[in-house]
C-alpha cells in the first residue's frame, strides 16, 4: 500500500467524488439541511418555497442544491426531492440555518449518508464474497499462509482468490491491496493477476495494490516480472514500482525505499508524492464510517508525509491541510472532505 506514490485501496463506498460545487462550501452545507428538513417533511410547502428562494439568491447555492439531488436519486430516493416547487416563495426564517436546525440535521445528514453507502457497501461485500477465498474488512489485516509455504498479508477490505494446480500457483487480487512473500519454485512458477496486470515471482517479496483507476506494484526484495495486457515484461528488483492507469493503459515506473514497501503492516501510511484522492481512499478502508468527497482540488493537490493508520480523523486532516482542502465533521461517523479550507 504506501509507496513513494501512495496507495490505491477497494473503496468503502461507491465512487463519492460527486459534482458539488467547491467554490462555497456554506452553499453545500446549508442544501445538506434544506435536503434533510425536507426527507424529514416532503409535504411541508412553506420549506419548499424557503428552498426555491435560496436556490434564487445565488448560482452556486442552486449548483449545491442540483448535486445533493443527484447523490439522493443514485440513492433510489427520488420522491420528496422531485415535488414542484410552490411560485410564490415564503420569506425565510430570521434565525441562522446553521443554529436552530444543526441538531436535525446533523442527525438527518448521518441517516441519509449511510443508507447512501449501505447498498454499495453491501453489494460489494456479497460479490466479493461469492469469489473470495479470503477476505478482510475495514482496518483488518490479515496474514494468509497459502498452500506451497509461502504467506499473502491482506490490508484493509481486500480479497483474493486462490487457483493452485500441478503446474502453476495463482492469486488473484479480487480488491484492495496485499503483501506476499514468496517461496521459490522454479518448476511451479507463483503468478499474481490484479485485472490486466501480472506480476511473475523470481525469488520476492513484493506489494500488490488494486483500485478501480490504478494498479500498483512495489518490490521490496528480490525481482518481480511484471507484464500488463499486450505490453511486453519488465523485470522490478527492490525499491522499483510501477504504477498502471487503468483507464488509459499507461505504465509509470518510480524508485521507493524497499523498507517502506508494505508499512501499512505497521499501522502507517507513507507517501512522497500522492493525490489527495489517492490518499483518502486508503484512508476510507480504515475508518468504520463514511469519508465523502467531492470537488476536483483532491485529484490535483499532492502530499507527501506519514500518516497513522489507528487516527484516520486525524490522518485525514494532516492530509488535507497542506492542500488547503476543508474537512468537516457530519455526525460521529461520517467525513466530508471537499472545498477550500477557510
Amino acid at each position: 500500500m504506501p509507496t513513494a506514490r501512495g496507495t490505491l485501496p477497494f473503496r468503502h463506498v461507491a465512487p463519492m467524488h460527486t459534482p458539488l460545487t467547491e467554490d462555497d462550501p456554506h452553499a453545500v452545507s446549508e442544501a445538506t439541511q434544506f435536503l434533510i428538513l425536507l426527507v424529514d417533511d416532503p409535504t411541508d410547502t412553506a420549506l419548499h418555497a424557503r428552498i426555491q428562494q435560496w436556490r434564487k439568491a445565488s448560482p452556486t447555492h442552486d449548483a449545491a442544491w442540483q448535486s445533493l439531488v443527484t447523490i439522493w436519486h443514485l440513492a433510489g430516493d427520488i420522491g420528496p426531492v422531485a415535488l414542484p416547487l410552490p411560485a410564490t416563495p415564503a420569506p425565510l426564517p430570521p434565525q441562522s440555518l446553521a443554529g436552530a436546525w444543526r441538531p436535525l440535521w446533523q442527525a438527518g445528514a448521518v441517516a441519509m449518508v449511510c443508507m447512501l453507502g449501505l447498498g454499495f457497501v453491501l453489494g460489494s461485500d456479497i460479490r466479493l464474497a461469492l469469489q473470495a477465498d479470503y477476505q478482510t474488512g475495514t482496518a483488518e489485516n490479515r496474514v494468509v499462509l497459502l498452500p506451497d509455504g509461502s504467506t499473502a498479508t491482506l490490508g484493509a477490505r481486500s480479497a483474493i482468490a486462490l487457483d493452485y494446480t500441478p503446474r502453476q500457483r495463482q492469486v488473484r487480487i479480487l480488491a484492495g491491496e496485499v503483501f506476499f512473500t514468496i517461496r521459490h519454485d522454479t518448476a511451479r512458477p507463483f503468478v499474481t493477476r490484479a485485472g490486466k496486470m501480472t506480476a511473475r515471482d523470481i525469488g520476492t517479496r513484493f506489494n500488490v495494490n488494486k483500485s478501480d483507476r490504478q494498479i500498483e506494484v512495489a518490490v521490496s526484495e528480490g525481482c518481480v516480472g511484471l507484464a500488463y495486457a499486450a505490453l511486453a515484461e519488465q523485470r522490478l528488483n527492490a525499491g522499483d514500482a510501477v504504477s498502471i492507469d487503468v483507464r488509459t493503459g499507461t505504465l509509470q515506473t518510480f524508485h521507493v525505499d524497499p523498507t517502506e514497501v508494505g508499512s501499512w503492516r505497521q499501522d502507517r501510511l507513507t507517501v512522497s508524492d500522492a493525490t489527495v484522492a489517492t490518499v483518502v481512499e486508503t484512508l476510507r478502508r480504515y475508518y468504520p464510517g463514511f469519508i465523502l468527497t467531492y470537488g476536483s482540488r483532491l485529484e490535483h493537490a499532492h502530499i507527501a508525509g506519514t500518516y497513522d493508520l489507528t487516527d484516520i480523523p486525524g490522518a485525514l486532516r494532516a492530509v488535507a491541510a497542506p492542500a488547503h482542502v476543508a474537512v468537516r465533521g457530519l455526525g460521529a461517523h461520517v467525513l466530508l472532505i471537499g472545498g477550500r479550507a477557510p
